[in-house]
């Protein structure tokens, strides 16, 4: 299981998402677009779950 809180990444926002790595990304970047108006790639956030695990 992974886990991405949007406060990691600059922001004022305590949206957090635990599961496994597909659906984390799918619901980060869902939240991402909805609440902040900024659009991660696919690419993007597994590197970025990759470098959090490192």
């Amino acid at each position: 299981m992974v886990k991405i809180l949007c406060a990691e990444y600059g922001f004022d926002c305590v949206f957090q998402v635990i599961g496994d790595a597909s659906e984390v990304i799918e619901k980060f970047q869902k939240h991402s677009i909805d609440a902040h108006g900024i659009e991660y790639s696919m690419e993007g956030l597994m590197k970025l779950l990759l470098r959090m695990k490192n």
